[in-house]
């Protein structure tokens, strides 16, 4: 019998959007926790070698050097070309300081470290209390309708957002304070990091919002667009509201959370609010007593509190649903009604192309023929498999052309021009960060048409003129800070550019430039507090079809006077704005196929996409478009700069020493393991490291480990573990030692979008025993060291609403050998392996893997058999491989191969806590399985084993969001001799 020490790791982020829209996660926080409670003998949790940093910044371009700054309550950092907004970030994070922790009634002790990144073509921005309180900014503004439109000014909302986390989070009266000046940043002296997500979110959702004022989320049309369809199609209980994995709406947690804290205050007031937060700050008992400080400040739970909930939440939509169920009946036809987000969507002027992206399913360009009348069935054929489609145009010659988010071995998220060609796609631009792109007629020449690109880089929106080829001619437009484009049309003849654009202090309106002119202009079309997005040319040019949410602008006597999106029109020549929908989930996108209109609407479960025929187009109200002008006039935000340092060469040792210690214990009978474990990094999160140092009081020894990375390139892993053998009485009769030292150079070169990792290595470990008086010492210490490459291909994707892996290839091939280094084995080995997995319909997978290894001379032998499958170790060394039905170690040899087919298919989506309490279920699902192995000696003979089984996957869901993947399996070992029964029980992925 042998027990291994735990290992600890500790990390967390939290993020402005939900995981639909972005790589947000409040995971690495929990885990923490979850490495606290369950360190003992049974549960190792190791460094993985391989793992990227999701909180550093991406490697430096030529030419940046980060700089840092700091006023009286804040580090900023920033590369010199943001130094502006760097400026504008100083002023609004001190007003929100001052504002936000009188709120609270907490001041944290320490300045936020404020990264501003420009890395990514997409909005957001996280928050962390760990090691220290850091907020990461990224520049890009929304530009789209992402629920994000409704803001004033981008840095407002979004610091305004991550600041609410990092003081709510901070905040630790009591115990918690007192530990936390002992044991520092400790995650258990975080009381609010362990409540439900629609508390963290829902709070931070409901600062950031002023209805007063008319931006933040939580007064926006989509908002209530959302909320009331839940409540016409029923509002989830509590117990669905903490747990938030697939279920509609994604993201649920900040919509559910916003009404709910906009529900207390209405009810009970903001003073109880911060009464709440104060006594919770308390709690060093994580989520058990968030209903005993509930009864305290509000005198009931929140399972009585919810139901007053729904109560409020019927009477405020009531009215608005009553007025819609009484006006809406635009006759459409539905297209397809499994869309989780508005999808990219064009025309050709017969056609109707969007991007299907169900969550189940490869992403899918699709494209609809028109239908003639409106009781044909749409015909619709996919045209191509793609991801991270941005947006999309088709020209009048079917010419396709789209951007998409590319990945990249910096770990930036940048954007760039592709054409479909062939049934494939050809890349135009590379690293141009062009996220939007239109055909241009080209009048002299119709075989040559130009592309007109949407770029945002640092905030700054531009319009460039390419040719058809993707090369540069010119630039027809660049804003300021100030400005922010969205969606744009081109004329059909070439001349006009219509869009929406957001100016300093407005909302969003429509504009039109005139290409026409020597110096181009904006002339402003439309002046209103309605968010105006997506229009369109008529084709004729003498009309403008959009989409917009009316019901803003006070006064105005349209059929959509309760808040919602609908389409219009909008005469050129005359002014008038002319309504065309008036339906329950809106209309959004609209596209024009002949005189035909699609567009998207929002629904119970999803987005439809939906034709309005041209025979059922009748305006439904006509307005001169003078009636609808009314300006938000935001307030100014930087007419006063904010004072703050010299800006200097920016310093990692400021905030990289230890900023906590967290203490683990793990012991039995033979051995009494205390210790502590500390991790820390700097505020880019370039330098990386994380050490556990435990001491045997019982044997008087000494293990842990200490494991640092840089840059997401370079890793360092040293640890000493330590086995524990009993004899047949169950007497400690030996202790095996275990040093291990492994350096890694990951993504040295990449090829095929970051798919394709060259890797290398060197890995050295000393396995002997430790001598003591009263214990057997064999003499057969061991050394090994090895040196390797490894080549790696992977294109897996996973989706939304996926059960496993869904679709594409891992491949691995690597080289390691014994023979550069002193060791006790030799030779080279040679390890490969494939996973192929093939998306079948109704969220099943088919997954396909096989591995093996082959030992020149006398390598450290493999071992087959056993359930425990090594899924993520270290970059080099393997020597173990699972082959279920069989026992551990069946085989040995220093050649192995093994083979195995999985059938994956969901059974139930559960997703229900069991209230407050922190323990809920995700989907249960289930996999038949085959495997097939062997293990031999060279010059010996292959002896194949086979198995069969099959195995129930549960998503157990700990702490509110993390999904801890366990199985409960059976396999049946077939060979008469080795075989048998077994069953397992196990928490782990799959491969």
């Amino acid at each position: 019998m042998t027990y291994p020490h735990p290992t600890l790791l500790i990390s967390h982020s939290d993020a402005l959007l939900p995981p639909a829209q972005t790589l947000k996660s409040r995971q690495l926080l929990l885990a923490s926790a979850i490495s606290l409670l369950l360190a003992g003998p049974a549960m190792v949790l190791t460094p993985a070698a391989h793992a990227e940093n999701p909180l550093a910044v991406s490697p430096d371009l030529p030419g940046m050097e980060w700089q840092t700054f700091s006023s009286d309550h804040f580090y900023f950092h920033f590369i010199p070309a943001h130094k502006a907004q760097a400026e504008r970030a100083a002023v609004i994070a001190e007003r929100a300081w001052s504002e936000l922790t009188q709120d609270f009634d907490w001041t944290p002790k320490d300045r936020v470290h404020v990264v501003l990144t420009d890395d990514f073509d997409f909005s957001n921005g996280w928050a962390h209390p760990e090691p220290f309180n850091q907020i990461r900014l990224f520049l890009s503004p929304p530009d789209g309708n992402s629920t994000l439109e409704a803001y004033d000014d981008w840095l407002n909302l979004l610091i305004t957002h991550e600041l609410t986390h990092i003081i709510h989070v901070d905040m630790a009266r009591g115990i918690p304070a007192f530990i936390r000046k002992i044991l520092g940043r400790n995650p258990l002296t975080f009381p609010h990091a362990y409540t439900p997500g629609f508390i963290i979110e829902g709070l931070a959702v409901y600062k950031e919002t002023s209805a007063a004022q008319g931006y933040g989320r939580g007064q926006s049309t989509t908002y209530d667009m959302m909320m009331r369809m839940e409540v016409i199609n029923g509002i989830d209980d509590l117990s669905q509201a903490v747990v938030t994995l697939r279920d509609w709406p994604l993201g649920k947690h900040y919509l559910y959370g916003y009404y709910y804290w906009q529900f207390i205050a209405d009810t009970y007031g903001d003073d109880k609010i911060r009464d709440y937060l104060s006594e919770y700050s308390r709690n060093i008992i994580p989520f058990f007593l968030q209903n005993y400080e509930a009864r305290k400040v509000f005198g009931k739970s929140h399972e009585v509190l919810w139901q007053e909930f729904k109560v409020w939440l019927q009477q405020r939509f009531a009215p608005q649903i009553t007025e819609l169920k009484k006006t809406a009946d635009t006759p459409v036809q539905a297209i397809s009604n499994e869309g989780l987000s508005i999808d990219a969507a064009a025309s050709d002027g017969k056609n109707y192309y969007y991007l299907r992206e169900n969550g189940k399913d490869r992403n899918s360009l699709v494209k609809v023929r028109s239908a003639s009348n409106t009781a044909e069935n749409p015909v619709s054929e996919v045209l191509l498999q793609t991801t991270g489609m941005l947006s999309l145009d088709v020209s009048p010659r079917g010419d396709i052309a789209y951007t998409r988010i590319t990945d990249r071995a910096d770990l930036r998220g940048w954007s760039d021009i592709f054409i479909m060609r062939d049934g494939g796609e050809q890349r135009l631009t590379s690293g141009q960060r062009y996220r939007a792109v239109r055909w241009m007629p080209n009048a002299a020449d119709p075989q040559q048409p130009y592309l007109i690109a949407k770029r945002i880089q640092a905030g700054v929106s531009q319009l460039d003129m390419l040719d058809k080829n993707g090369h540069f001619i010119r630039t027809l437009w660049q804003g300021s800070l100030d400005d922010v484009i969205n969606d744009y049309a081109i004329s059909h003849d070439g001349k006009k550019i219509v869009a929406s654009i957001k100016r300093k202090q407005q909302g969003w309106n429509l504009e039109l430039l005139n290409m026409q002119t020597e110096q181009p202009q904006w002339l402003p079309l439309t002046n209103t507090r309605a968010n105006e997005s997506s229009p369109n040319f008529s084709h004729d040019d003498q009309h403008i079809i959009f989409s917009a949410d009316y019901s803003n602008v006070k006064g105005v006597d349209l059929a959509s006077a309760t808040a919602t999106y609908n389409i219009f029109s909008l005469n050129l020549a005359s002014g008038e704005v002319s309504q065309l929908t008036h339906l329950l989930g809106g209309a959004v996108q609209p596209v024009l196929v002949g005189d035909d209109i699609y567009f998207q609407s929002y629904q119970a479960r999803g987005f439809s996409h939906v034709r309005l025929p041209a025979s059922e187009r009748k305006p439904l109200a006509v307005l001169p478009l003078s009636e609808l002008q009314s300006q938000y006039d935001y307030a100014p935000l930087y007419n006063q700069p904010q004072t703050h340092s010299e800006a200097e060469e920016y310093s990692p040792w400021s905030s990289l020493m230890p900023q906590q210690w967290l203490p683990v214990y793990s012991g039995n009978e033979e051995y009494n393991a205390i210790g502590l474990s500390t991790s820390g990094q700097d505020a880019l999160g370039r330098h990386n490291y994380s050490s556990t140092l435990f001491v045997d009081t019982e044997n008087d020894i000494a293990s842990g480990n200490l494991m640092y990375s840089y840059n997401n390139q370079w890793q360092l892993l040293a640890q000493r573990n330590h086995s524990y053998y009993l004899d047949d009485n169950d007497k400690l009769q030996r202790i095996r030692r275990e040093d291990t030292v492994e350096l890694a150079r990951t993504n040295i070169i990449d090829f095929l979008e970051n798919k394709l990792q060259l890797s290398a290595g060197i890995n050295r470990s000393h396995e002997y025993d430790i001598p003591a008086d009263d214990l057997l010492r064999e003499e057969n210490s061991l050394h090994n060291s090895v040196i390797g490459a490894r080549l790696d291909f992977d294109n897996r994707e996973m989706y939304s609403q996926s059960i496993s892996v869904s679709w594409g290839t891992q491949a691995t091939l690597l080289w390691e050998s014994n023979d550069y280094l002193d060791s006790d084995y030799r030779g080279d080995i040679i390890n490969a392996s494939i996973s192929h997995f093939i998306d079948l319909p109704g969220n099943q997978v088919l997954a396909l893997h096989s591995s093996g290894a082959y030992g020149f001379e006398q390598p450290e032998p493999f071992e087959l058999g056993g359930e425990e499958g090594v899924l993520e170790q270290s970059l080099f060394g393997r020597d173990q491989w699972a082959l279920r039905g069989y026992k551990e170690n069946v085989q040995q040899g220093n050649r192995i191969q093994t083979n195995s087919l999985e059938y994956r298919f969901p059974l139930l989506n559960i997703e229900r806590g069991w209230n407050l309490l922190p323990i809920g279920l995700g989907g249960i699902n289930a996999n038949i399985f085959a495997d097939h192995g062997a293990a031999w000696q060279e010059g010996g003979r292959s002896h194949y084993l086979t198995s069969a089984g099959m195995e129930l996957m549960t998503e157990v869901v700990v702490m509110y969001g993390f999904a801890l993947p366990v199985r409960l399996g059976y396999a049946y070992g077939f060979d008469k001799d080795e075989g048998g029964d077994r069953t397992y029980l196990q928490v782990n992925y799959q491969f």
